[in-house]
C-alpha cells in the first residue's frame, strides 16, 4: 500500500491493518498526514508506527506499540520504487545505483511498461545483446546493422566491467564507431543512441513472478516536451519495438541456462550477466 502525505513524502505500508487485517488501500490519507484506516479508523503513520485508535482508552506507549510493516519507497526517474526484501535480513538497504541520465526530478522523465511472459534474465539478456537488431529489428532500428550482417562483417564486442555492472561497446570498424550499452545490477540496461540524457533509453526489467516480467522503458523528457506527450509516443514507437523482442523472448523458457545453449564472441554481455545470476544465487 502506497500513499503521499500532505507534506509531499511518499510511504510503502503492507497493506494489512494489524487491527483485524483490513487493506489499508481502502483507506485515505487525513489532514495530518497518517494513513486512517477505512474498518475502524486506525491511523498509521509513514513509517508504519500506530498514531491514533479510537474509541479507545489507550495510552500513548500502548498506541506507539502498534505497528503495520512499513518498507522504503523512494521516487526514481518517473516512478515509485519499493524495497520488498525483507527488512530483518537486510535493515538497512543500501540505495540504488543510477545513471546520471536517471538523476534528476522524476518529473522530467517518461515512462512506458509491457507486461511479458518470460523469466526477468531474458529479457535483461535480450537489452544488452548487439547481435539480434540485424535481424529481429531489420525493419525498424536494426536495417542499418541487417545491411553489414549480411555482407559478411564480423561484429566485435566489447565488456568491460564497472562497480556497478559493466559497460558494452560494440561495432563493425572501429571503436570510435561502437554503439554503448551499459548494464547496472539487477535489471537496468541504458542504451545509449548519443550523449545527452534524452537520447538514452533505460531499460528495466522487473521480476514480477518466475514467468511474468514488466519491461519498463525510460527515457529523460526532451526540453518542451511533457509527460503526456511523451507518453503517447512511447505507445507506438517503443511498443512498436517492444513487441519484436517480445515475440522472441516470450518463446524462450525459464530463465537463461548455460547447460543447454551455446554462447558465441558477440554473446560475450549475455555471457557477462550469467555470470554474475550464478554468483548471485550462490550467495543465497
Amino acid at each position: 500500500m502506497v500513499f503521499q502525505s500532505t507534506a509531499g513524502a511518499w510511504h510503502a505500508l503492507l497493506d494489512k491493518c494489524p487491527h483485524r487485517g483490513a487493506s489499508l488501500a481502502l483507506g485515505l490519507v487525513t489532514s495530518d498526514g497518517n494513513l486512517q484506516c477505512r474498518y475502524h479508523g486506525w491511523r498509521f503513520r509513514g513509517d508504519g508506527v500506530c498514531a491514533k485508535v479510537p474509541l479507545n482508552e489507550l495510552t500513548a506507549k500502548a498506541v506507539g506499540s502498534i505497528a503495520t510493516t512499513a518498507v522504503p519507497v523512494v521516487e526514481l526517474a518517473g516512478a515509485l520504487w519499493i524495497y520488498t526484501a525483507s527488512l530483518q535480513e537486510a535493515p538497512n538497504p543500501p540505495a540504488p545505483v543510477v545513471p546520471p541520465s536517471l538523476q534528476g526530478p522524476p518529473r522530467q522523465f517518461g515512462t512506458y511498461c509491457q507486461h511479458w511472459n518470460a523469466h526477468w534474465t531474458r529479457a535483461v539478456e535480450n537489452f544488452v545483446d548487439f547481435a539480434h537488431p540485424s535481424y529481429l529489428h531489420r525493419d525498424t532500428i536494426g536495417s542499418w546493422t541487417h545491411d553489414y550482417a549480411e555482407s559478411g562483417a564480423v561484429a566485435t564486442v566489447e565488456v568491460h566491467p564497472e562497480s556497478w555492472g559493466f559497460t558494452t561497446l560494440n561495432y563493425f570498424t572501429s571503436p570510435r564507431q561502437g554503439f554503448r550499452v551499459d548494464w547496472y545490477r539487477p535489471n537496468l540496461s541504458v542504451i545509449n543512441f548519443g550523449s545527452s540524457a534524452d537520447s538514452k533509453l533505460h531499460v528495466f526489467s522487473i521480476p514480477e513472478s518466475a514467468t511474468r516480467t514488466r519491461v519498463m522503458t525510460v527515457r529523460h523528457l526532451p526540453p518542451g516536451v511533457d509527460a503526456e506527450t511523451w507518453s503517447a509516443r512511447a505507445a507506438t514507437v517503443d511498443n512498436t519495438i517492444l513487441d519484436e523482442d517480445r515475440m522472441v523472448v516470450e518463446s524462450q523458457q525459464g530463465p537463461v541456462d548455460d547447460e543447454q545453449e551455446i554462447s558465441v564472441a558477440t554473446d560475450a554481455p549475455a555471457v557477462a550477466f550469467r555470470r554474475w545470476h550464478q554468483e548471485m544465487l550462490k550467495a543465497r
